[in-house]
């Protein structure tokens, strides 16, 4: 049976908020320090340019790298971040499952709809998504596409073998996890290593559904940049940072939703501040 659904109170989000943007700065002096480059990503890019900082409603924080640069994070992250930080992902915890990475704030809980069961880090977080190639022909483009999707659907098996609501959906994912994440792991590094950005024109996310990591995000996102404000500290982007937002959400990015549409579905089923604020 899942657990109840978490829903944040106003201050809840404010101080997961200061949490998340100490992460960031954190995250951004180890990329300064390394010349490692960097770009806020998704809503958190939207809420630089339309808010100054954190959309209201939302509760998280992404950052984007080309696949050279977040391969030299990963080699200084748990080195030159704080104590209270864990770098994670699937080489140094290994009930974390995903292809990407996350920073961690020790001593506090997130943990989202059916990962309660995968015996990880599940402190409040931020995401980092290494860009790969992705294929200029579009042959190419859907056989990539295709494997990345049943490689993420492999790693979500041991969470949607919980989660679903119909038994037999559960059996599926259940027989699914029969395949074990090491496989994943081994033919997703083949195709990181087919597809990158110096021979392919875009970057992507592999095995993310979003549609413009899909079809590929252009280069030059990555190495054109410049620097825009969020929660009064300066954070890289995009110098295109229009382009991305428009290609990401589309040409009315800048228009707040209707007032109705302005939350976020819970996603959490257990939530700690712990001792950190």
């Amino acid at each position: 049976m899942n657990k109840r659904l978490v829903v944040l109170t106003d201050n809840e989000l404010k101080q997961m908020h200061k949490i998340q943007l100490n992460m960031l700065i954190e995250f951004d002096k180890v990329c300064r320090n390394n010349n490692i480059k960097y770009i806020l990503d998704a809503g958190t890019l939207l809420g630089a340019i339309r808010h100054k900082g954190f959309i209201p409603w939302d509760d998280d924080i992404d950052v984007r790298m080309l696949r050279d640069d977040y391969e030299k994070f990963c080699v200084v992250a748990n080195k030159e971040l704080p104590d209270k930080m864990f770098f994670q992902n699937y080489k140094n915890d290994k009930g974390y499952p995903w292809l990407y990475s996350k920073i961690r704030m020790k001593g506090t809980k997130a943990v989202r709809i059916g990962q309660d069961k995968l015996n990880m880090e599940d402190g409040i977080y931020m995401d980092i998504f290494p860009c790969d190639g992705v294929p200029d022909d579009n042959k190419e483009k859907i056989r990539h596409n295709r494997l990345a999707k049943i490689y993420r659907k492999i790693l979500y098996a041991r969470i949607g073998k919980h989660t679903c609501d119909k038994w037999y959906e559960r059996l599926w994912w259940t027989l699914v996890c029969i395949i074990p994440r090491s496989y994943v792991y081994k033919h997703s590094d083949k195709l990181v290593k087919k597809y990158t950005e110096y021979n392919c024109k875009k970057v992507g996310t592999i095995g993310w559904h979003e549609l413009p990591d899909v079809n590929g995000f252009q280069v030059s996102y990555f190495t054109n940049l410049t620097e825009v404000e969020f929660e009064g500290h300066m954070f890289y982007a995009p110098k295109d940072w229009n382009g991305f937002l428009t290609y990401s959400f589309d040409k009315d990015y800048m228009e707040l939703p209707p007032v109705e549409q302005q939350f976020k579905d819970p996603e959490l089923v257990e939530f700690d501040l712990g001792n950190t604020i």
